[in-house]
């Protein structure tokens, strides 16, 4: 079945080491739209650290921003939200205070946290902008925010946070990590696979008619949704094991790879 739609994850998916697009994927995504393939960045970044590299592919028909919370026309338009519910994102800040983590939230243009400290600084330096300090983050909290982000690099901290994470909060809220120092928080319906298969309909597009690309555990609802499933070279093997294909490496452009030998060639022989 031909590919109707391609989603990719940015961050160690499409995006290099260094956070820049090649030059040959984008050319490949170019390509790949000319030919009328619907092109959507998926995303854990929110809106504010995504929309540059949205501009820099320049074929985007949609975005999907905070992992599936957020859904944007090609411009920028909101056009779908799943916020996590004001009662239970506050319930988790007051699990991040009472516990010593920190935690940030993201609201519609930003994400914002109570001090800085120094997972804010690796969080703003891995994704290139800085969010707000607001002191008080429950005062601070007045609206649904997308979703809730903990940072913490000491890996045995880390294992204890997401131990107690998910037993208080798996029963009403997504929970899982999108590197090893990230743990997230979203409302169940949130997710890339679930923003995918939106799209799709939107689109006029057949599930088994999407190829979707990425490295983490927060892609694997779009890889599982998907016609077909890419996991990149570099991901854990544990995610590589979920794949339909495998590319090569974010740092070897493997998306283009892969656009160029199953979607963009395909093209040229129909």
């Amino acid at each position: 079945m031909a590919v109707r739609l391609i989603a990719f994850d940015m961050d160690d998916t499409l995006l290099r080491d260094d956070r820049t697009i090649g030059a040959r994927t984008l050319r490949a995504l170019r390509a790949a739209h000319e030919a009328g393939v619907r092109i959507v960045p998926a995303t854990g970044r929110g809106k504010h650290s995504m929309w540059n590299y949205v501009e820099q592919i320049g074929c985007a028909d949609a975005a999907i921003c905070t992992n599936g919370a957020q859904v944007y026309d090609g411009a920028g338009a909101p056009i779908r939200e799943t916020p996590v519910a004001l009662d239970l994102a506050r319930d988790i800040v007051r699990f991040a205070r009472d516990g010593g983590w920190y935690v940030q939230a993201y609201s519609e243009d930003d994400y914002y946290f109570a001090r800085e400290t120094d997972g804010t600084r690796l969080y703003a330096r891995l994704s290139g902008h800085m969010g707000r300090e607001v002191g008080d983050l429950l005062e601070a909290m007045q609206a649904p925010p997308f979703k809730l982000l903990f940072v913490e690099t000491d890996m045995e901290r880390m294992r204890v946070l997401k131990e107690q994470a998910h037993a208080r909060f798996d029963k009403d809220l997504c929970v899982f990590d999108s590197k090893p120092f990230y743990l997230e928080i979203t409302d169940p319906a949130a997710t890339k696979g679930a923003a995918v298969l939106y799209l799709a309909r939107r689109f006029g597009v057949l599930p088994g008619e999407t190829m979707c690309f990425g490295d983490s555990q927060n892609d694997l609802s779009m890889i599982e949704c998907a016609g077909t499933g890419v996991v990149m070279a570099n991901a854990r093997e544990e995610i590589r094991a979920r794949a339909d294909l495998v590319a090569p490496s974010n740092e070897e452009e493997g998306v283009a790879q892969v656009l160029e030998q199953y979607v963009l060639r395909e093209g040229r022989e129909a």
